[in-house]
């Protein structure tokens, strides 16, 4: 099974509804994390600092690279063993790569 884990900073809410604003870049990775993860072929995996912290430190690359570049790395995306993406969520299109997902059709 393909995995795409993102590792995102913290965060009261993974939809992005929450809080003073909303932001559309989560609105829209959760609808594409949807739509993906009816799949049994490929599984989106978000990782939340504040809802769940003991990830990132099993995940040596995310803590090596929060060491390093500090919490503006974040989100980090890691997609079957290899990171890439880092400071930025993926994109229509990059998520579409990465799942073999006409995502554009679907959400």
């Amino acid at each position: 099974m393909k995995k795409i884990n993102i590792y995102e900073a913290a965060l009261c809410c993974p939809t992005g509804v929450c809080g003073p604003s909303v932001n559309p870049e989560l609105i829209r990775l959760t609808a594409q994390a949807k739509v993906i993860n009816q799949s049994a072929d490929v599984r989106v995996l978000r990782r939340n600092l504040a809802q769940n912290p003991n990830a990132f430190v099993r995940e040596q690359r995310v803590a090596d690279l929060i060491a390093a570049q500090g919490i503006s790395v974040l989100p980090v995306t890691i997609v079957d063993n290899v990171v890439v993406k880092q400071g930025a969520y993926p994109t229509t299109a990059e998520m579409e790569a990465y799942s073999g997902f006409d995502l554009r059709a679907s959400v």
